[in-house]
């Protein structure tokens, strides 16, 4: 499938969702989750601060566990491997962005955000799921990264949302 997408990765349109799928990376997700908890302050919203936080904390757990992972395993990325013309997948020994691949952060973040707004507002569900789907497929139309490294990337930010919301749940019993 990587090499069948490759050729069009520099096509205007997947450059378009290529650029639209960067809202799901690190920085941008910060800043939304920043964006609703000082909404939630100037509000004075309980609801709202409560979302915001769940938003902040199931992001950086997804990304704290993408790193781990990503330091474990050494995977070229498509369109890396399609310009050198080799594959690596192999226990992590590089760090430099060709060769980690695994597991996408931009999909476990998107995913962790999507859950922890869907926890709080149920309404929301499907809109968010559908943003971090979108920008999921986008990795692997744009050569990111494999089926195989957004699934991973899904599994975290379904756990790390999870383990938050475990965390929030027990801390609300004392």
């Amino acid at each position: 499938m990587a090499d069948a997408l490759l050729p069009y990765t520099g096509e205007l349109g997947v450059r378009a969702i290529g650029a639209i799928s960067d809202l799901s990376d690190q920085e941008p997700l910060y800043a939304a989750a920043a964006g609703v908890l000082a909404t939630a302050a100037v509000m004075r919203d309980g609801p709202l601060w409560r979302t915001g936080t769940r938003i902040l904390a199931a992001h950086l757990l997804a990304t704290g566990l993408r790193g781990i992972v990503k330091q474990m395993v050494d995977r070229t990325r498509p369109d890396a491997a399609a310009r050198r013309g080799d594959y690596v997948l192999r226990e992590g020994q590089r760090h430099d962005s060709d060769y980690n691949s695994f597991p996408s952060g931009h999909t476990a973040g998107a995913v962790a955000v999507a859950m922890a707004v869907a926890r709080d507002n149920p309404g929301a569900r499907l809109p968010a799921l559908g943003l971090a789907s979108l920008a999921s497929t986008a990795q692997v139309i744009r050569s990111k990264h494999y089926v195989t490294d957004v699934i991973a990337g899904a599994i975290i930010g379904v756990a790390a949302e999870a383990l938050v919301d475990a965390l929030i749940e027990r801390a609300k019993r004392y």
